[in-house]
């Protein structure tokens, strides 16, 4: 342990090139005296309305000392690539030779990415932009689209031969086509005697057909015997554009290469006293807030000498060991950690300094006596007020966080889910007669709007309604389930309402 900080104040370590030292040090120091402050007004928030004065509370111990420590962040790059086929020549994209080469082209690209130390700064200024500052991230894949990079290579047609044309596949490149109408005969049955070579003449006799000349059949009308016709896949040309390439003779194969880091943090935890590494972990990259923290930035030669980007974080952190003393006979001790001299590791004094009023609620919750006197005693510490007016306002499980963000210290978690339980229960007592004025007035709500529809709504409506048979039934149940739930809503409002004026009343000062 040291007197002295071994650095000068306010100048970051160096580090060193390959792994990185990770140095800690705790050290004896005068820390700033407004935490002490600040711890005492703590405690004084905790104890006002609960039974004690400012007056009681005194701290009778204070050992401060500062936590000293490198922390780093390592950003190794990963590559992950998607590819696609694309008809044609596409530019805009780094040229490669062939689809092959895409994995080599992305390591050279990030091997320039490493070693570029401006766009090292960019990716740094990128991840100190973040909200956590790349602080506590492990495993953390970051996007950084400006990283990103488009890959093309350029692949002859195989399908055409790159020439983006492929002889037709239907008259294989002589441009004709077999006729379709004669079926490549030349000729076609005669349309006027329908083949027979007669026909039907005067007096019913059998006359040789004039247009066939008697044959059953005549020259082909759409070849016109020529037993061939322009073929109509190709328009006659014998060749047609290439499907695959769409006639450029060239595909391109595209490969978008996403390089991003991924975030590795690490501090020493070896050296880290086990209460402070307890706090940095419970805060993660919140000790920011809680921190004297600086970006440490390397020289120039010793950044071109890495084969990775870091970011290493110089931080101090004040923490102390506090004792105060309530009213000269309870002592309570706590952990002092941050800037923001956050309080831990308290016992539950509270519990202790209430005890009187818990024993009223827990009596209340029990139906100990008169309800309402006995919680009126214990809403008389403003800590077991808040839990009831919090737990008849919002219920048990939305108290619970409220009671735990108005009382950071004082309370045990178990110990505030059993005063939110005994709260619960005594607020149930308690609302004995408000509860069955609720359920009068909702089932009599609930009635009234139900004989109005039947009175005045159902006649009105009838004229309106489908002829169908299940139209009234429909228009009664609709009706029904407005009016229950009025008077539900009703009967629910009024109860909470009341409970509030109830609770309200019996803590008026």
């Amino acid at each position: 342990m040291n007197d002295e900080p071994q650095d000068p104040p306010g100048e970051a370590p160096q580090t060193g090139s390959g792994s990185e030292a990770l140095n800690t040090k705790v050290y004896h120091s005068e820390i700033d005296p407004e935490l002490k402050t600040k711890a005492l007004e703590q405690m004084c928030a905790a104890i006002k309305g609960n039974g004690l004065k400012n007056d009681d509370v005194d701290i009778t111990a204070y050992d401060g000392e500062t936590l000293e420590f490198l922390a780093i962040t390592e950003l190794t790059l990963d590559t992950r690539l998607s590819t696609k086929r694309q008809a044609g020549k596409i530019s805009g994209a780094m040229l490669v030779p062939n689809a092959g080469a895409f994995q080599g082209a992305v390591n050279k690209e990030t091997h320039k990415i490493i070693h570029s130390l401006d766009v090292v700064e960019r990716i740094r200024d990128a991840v100190l932009k973040r909200p956590d500052k790349g602080l506590c991230l492990e495993g953390v894949l970051i996007k950084l689209p400006f990283l990103h990079k488009d890959f093309v290579a350029h692949e002859p047609c195989n399908a055409c031969g790159a020439k983006g044309k492929i002889p037709c596949p239907r008259c294989h490149g002589k441009g004709r086509e077999p006729c379709p109408r004669c079926h490549a005969r030349g000729s076609e049955t005669c349309p006027t005697c329908g083949g027979r070579q007669y026909i039907q003449g005067a007096n019913n006799q059998n006359q040789q057909c004039m247009r066939c000349n008697g044959t059953g059949r005549i020259g082909c009308t759409q070849c016109h015997e020529a037993r061939e016709v322009p073929c109509s896949m190709c328009k006659a040309v014998g060749t047609m554009q290439c499907k695959q390439c769409n006639g450029h003779a060239w595909n391109s194969v595209l490969c978008l290469a996403e390089i991003n880091p991924i975030a590795h943090y690490q501090i020493d935890r070896k050296t880290i006293p086990p209460q402070a590494l307890e706090k940095l972990d419970l805060l993660g990259s919140n000790i920011q807030f809680h921190s004297n923290m600086q970006v440490v930035h390397r020289h120039k030669e010793l950044e071109q000498e890495r084969n990775d980007i870091s970011i290493p974080y110089h931080i101090k952190v004040p923490m102390a060991h506090v004792m105060f003393m309530l009213k000269e006979k309870l002592e309570i001790p706590a952990f002092l950690f941050g800037t923001q001299a956050k309080l831990y590791d308290m016992p539950p004094f509270l519990e202790k300094i209430m005890g009187p009023g818990i024993k009223e609620l827990k009596a209340a919750a029990m139906g100990q006596g008169d309800t309402a006197s006995l919680v009126q005693k214990a809403g008389r510490y403003r800590t077991l007020q808040e839990i009831l007016l919090a737990t008849s306002k919002f219920g048990p499980k939305k108290a619970l966080k409220i009671i735990a963000e108005k009382n950071p210290i004082g309370l045990s978690e178990d110990g505030t889910r059993k005063l939110v339980l005994m709260a619960y229960k005594a607020i149930g007592l308690l609302g004995k007669n408000p509860r069955m004025i609720s359920i009068i007035l909702g089932l009599t709500t609930a009635a009234g709007l139900f004989a109005a529809y039947w009175a005045v709504g159902k006649p009105a409506l009838l004229p309106y309604l489908p002829h169908i048979n299940n139209a009234v039934l429909m228009a009664d149940a609709t009706a029904t389930l407005i009016a229950l739930g009025a008077g539900y809503g009703l009967a629910k409002t009024y109860l909470k309402s009341a409970m509030k004026k109830s609770l309200e009343s019996l803590f008026e000062k």
